[in-house]
């Protein structure tokens, strides 16, 4: 398992156990976003570790790779995508004192698993990148 996978599984699992987590739609819409992106690395996990790399010709290396590209970046958007809710979230709302530090693990996950993609897949994500027509 990849760390930022771990990472954004480990964020999951603390957004599930958050008191507001069933009844507010900024929570459930960043853990379906946070789903989305484990998903999403857990694809890529299997596609790496389905092909013999040293037999496979350079075709399909090269359509492995442009695919786990692709997996990389959606994954990170997602990633984003539920930052941006929960920072939604945040502003909306008041959060006790009592439930700080449940927060506090939801985001540094978050955070870690973020800057752990960028140090696994940096290059993946910035390659899809660079070729999307604006």
């Amino acid at each position: 398992m990849y760390s930022s996978t771990a990472g954004v599984g480990s964020s999951l699992q603390y957004l599930k156990k958050f008191p507001e987590y069933q009844n507010n739609q900024l929570l459930i819409l960043a853990g379906l976003e946070m789903t989305i992106a484990y998903e999403l690395l857990e694809a890529r996990r299997r596609i790496w570790c389905s092909i013999f790399w040293k037999r496979s010709n350079s075709a399909t290396k090269f359509a492995v790779n442009k695919k786990m590209e692709g997996i990389a970046f959606d994954a990170g958007t997602s990633i984003v995508n539920a930052g941006k809710l929960l920072n939604q979230y945040y502003e909306e709302h008041e959060i006790n004192d009592l439930d700080r530090e449940a927060w506090s693990q939801i985001i540094m996950s978050l955070i870690n698993a973020n800057c752990w993609l960028k140090e696994q897949f940096g290059v993946d994500c910035k390659s899809k990148q660079l070729k999307i027509d604006l």
